[in-house]
């Protein structure tokens, strides 16, 4: 397994940079995900590798993206997020990219907080906060299946209800939103 692995290690490497790893930090990230997947390698490998012998390159993309997280909060460092999502042209951001962004979240935000105070509080918690499915976990005292189920459930309900929204948004139709 970590032979395959270790073929595609730069890769890995640049895909921590990508998800807001400071330089610094990619090598050490990269190898933390390497001894979590061995330590874990039973219950993981047919997720892990396919069955063509090829790395499932979406379980590395989550699971080097976790550590990332998971290592920048034990560090102290917090990366601010928003800045690898906005494009700028010529230094100067698009005012109304920003505000059509705005009112997307905002819409997102409002159906959230209508489905009562359980479900919006788990919506937001995991959305908008760095604290993965585990986290609010262990502090909860909700188990982690149930968490995953009502994410996943909420991801769907958000995507049906936004997807004109979002490609709009996609397509710079700003003035759809």
């Amino acid at each position: 397994m970590l032979e395959l692995l270790s073929l595609r290690h730069q890769e890995w490497i640049t895909m921590a940079r990508a998800v807001g790893c400071p330089e610094f930090y990619a090598e050490d990230v990269v190898q933390e995900v390497y001894i979590r997947l061995y330590k874990y390698r039973d219950s993981i490998y047919d997720k892990l590798i396919l069955p063509d012998d090829e790395v499932n390159t979406f379980y590395m993309f989550v699971s080097i993206r976790n550590m990332v997280r998971t290592i920048m909060k034990l560090e102290g460092v917090y990366i601010n997020y928003e800045e690898f999502y906005y494009e700028e042209s010529n230094d100067v951001p698009d005012l109304d990219m920003e505000e059509a962004f705005g009112r997307l979240i905002t819409k997102m935000r409002n159906e959230a907080n209508s489905w009562g105070r359980y479900h919006s509080k788990l919506f937001n918690v995991y959305y908008m906060t760095d604290f993965s499915m585990r986290d609010i976990a262990s502090g909860t005292g909700i188990s982690l299946t149930h968490i995953y189920n009502n994410l996943k459930e909420y991801k769907k309900i958000i995507i049906d209800k936004y997807k004109e929204d979002y490609e709009d948004f996609k397509n710079q139709d700003y003035d759809k939103l």
